[in-house]
């Protein structure tokens, strides 16, 4: 299994809200396993987990400025690759963006064919969803940072 080092960003809107991309999740077998994941990617050789989520939030949303909090959760997961060839490792970074606004003119091939919506979330809905979303529960684990409470050291998801 292949391990991908990454950093997956937090986004939060001045409504309270999270970002949210819902990726086809394109096995090679050209199997879907359609999934809501939140912004970030992988981490570039010698880039730091804060560089990494500058960069993504950018690339991914046009949002520049981002302002970034404290990395509030680690969890490793092989599920959403679709086909369990790749053991994610990955750091969550709480970020604030401006504003809803996004522009998204600078994705990549990969990005338009594989994103498929995107969407700013409330801790609600994301508890009330039956969508396949990552991490898992993630709506009453951002619950407290969405009301600016956030864990005293890091917390380690459980693994999927």
């Amino acid at each position: 299994m292949r391990e991908r080092q990454s950093v997956r960003v937090l986004l939060i809107s001045p409504q309270k809200r999270i970002l949210l991309f819902k990726y086809r999740n394109t096995a090679p077998n050209g199997r879907e396993y359609p999934c809501w994941s939140t912004a970030g990617g992988g981490r570039e050789p010698g880039e730091s987990i804060e560089q990494t989520a500058v960069r993504e939030v950018l690339e991914e949303t046009g949002v520049s400025g981002v302002q970034l909090g404290p990395i509030v959760w680690y969890g490793e997961d092989n599920e959403r690759c679709g086909d369990g060839t790749i053991l994610f490792k990955e750091h969550f970074v709480v970020g604030f963006a401006a504003s809803e606004t996004l522009d998204v003119s600078g994705w990549t091939d990969w990005e338009r064919a594989q994103i498929v919506a995107i969407r700013w979330w409330s801790a609600a809905e994301l508890r009330e969803s039956a969508e396949n979303i990552f991490p898992r529960n993630l709506g009453c684990l951002i619950e407290p940072i969405l009301a600016g409470t956030y864990p005293h050291g890091l917390i380690i998801l459980p693994p999927i």
